[in-house]
């Protein structure tokens, strides 16, 4: 019923505008640039008047008592090409600084407004807030299946249901303790290797130990299998290749995150493409897992277990369907990994020993 008077209202100007400019149609090319210079004019005007820049319009950053400083930035882009060279966190310190923002800033990537903090109380704040989880999530994670997952699933029944399942199941202390001994025999074997490694050649190259020691630990958690990496293993390879092309298209920067209208025609990162050759491999290989776990499945539940078989023992509310639990652990293989680390770690064990 409200749908006809509805459509009538918002396109009234179609019809208004003709009539006052003396013309028949839109077609017309002054009434075309009468159109986009007052869309122009418009935008501007709010980009002007918006602290924050046009992400932050309609007075979104003056809710509270005290309006929340920011950039303009650009008109569309918003700070994106402030943040696009040098160090990200020196030129939030450098625009933070400028403005006297010194516990909180609003800023504009493109349509999509964001904060910053350095202080450890609003964080606080922010992180333990239920709109946190609405925040905007990355194309890349959407398409990799990371939106049924705890970490990035919209507020809702199904993320208490997700976050329910992971304090009680997945991630309880008594679990996470039980997996002690694996990962310290996990440490052990990498440490072992670095020193046979150092042995024959007298040069250690960190990154693949340690990424070999986090992959395992994600196959014993996780999916409950363990290898030998150092030999080759069809199905580990497989894996460590889906982790590793994940976390890259996770980590790309993607213009389309932040100017949507970019997504149909531009990707210079071929990150569409990317994740739609990605997701079907990542299916096949934990539906596969999945099955395996399935055949065999034991009659009692330990600490010990993988996450595989805690998964495959809920019921009742708890129980998830087959393409959930794909999602979920696919996204506690790629957050239990810490290949997006190697270099850190690289760099500490280095300075250690100098």
């Amino acid at each position: 019923m409200e749908l006809f008077p509805s459509s009538v209202d918002s396109s009234w100007w179609m019809f208004a505008l003709p009539a006052m400019l003396q013309t028949g149609n839109l077609s017309n090319p002054l009434i075309l640039l009468f159109v986009l210079t007052s869309f122009s004019v418009i935008t501007f005007l709010t980009w002007a008047f918006s602290a924050g820049g046009l992400a932050w319009k309609n007075g979104r950053n003056h809710k509270g008592s005290v309006s929340i400083p920011g950039p303009r930035g650009l008109p569309c882009f918003g700070s994106l090409f402030s943040l696009s060279h040098g160090l990200a966190h020196r030129t939030l310190a450098c625009m933070a600084s400028s403005r006297a923002a010194t516990q909180l800033m609003a800023f504009s990537l493109g349509s999509t407004p964001a904060i910053v903090t350095s202080d450890p109380q609003i964080a606080r704040e922010i992180l333990t807030s239920p709109h946190f989880a609405d925040r905007p999530i990355k194309l890349s994670a959407k398409s990799l299946m990371f939106s049924r997952a705890i970490g990035f699933a919209p507020n809702g029944a199904y993320w208490r249901l997700m976050r329910r399942i992971a304090s009680t199941h997945l991630f309880a202390p008594r679990r996470i303790a039980a997996h002690e001994p694996w990962r310290q025999l996990g440490c052990a074997n990498m440490l072992s290797g670095i020193y046979d490694d150092q042995s024959l050649h007298g040069v250690v190259y960190l990154r693949k130990h340690l990424q070999n020691a986090s992959l395992n630990n994600i196959m014993g958690t996780v999916f409950g299998k363990r290898y030998d990496l150092m030999q080759f293993n069809e199905e580990a390879k497989e894996l460590q290749e889906l982790v590793i092309e994940g976390f890259e298209l996770l980590g790309a920067f993607n213009w389309s995150d932040y100017l949507p209208w970019l997504n149909y025609f531009y990707d210079p990162f071929r990150i569409k493409e990317r994740c739609c050759h990605l997701v079907p491999r990542v299916k096949k290989l934990v539906k596969q897992i999945i099955e395996e776990h399935r055949i065999k499945k034991p009659k009692n539940l330990f600490d010990n277990s993988d996450f595989v078989d805690v998964l495959l023992s809920l019921e009742g509310e708890e129980k998830l369907e087959e393409d959930d639990m794909v999602a979920v652990l696919w996204v506690s293989a790629c957050t239990s990994c810490l290949i997006i680390n190697v270099v850190s770690l690289s760099l500490f064990i280095s300075v250690l020993f100098l």
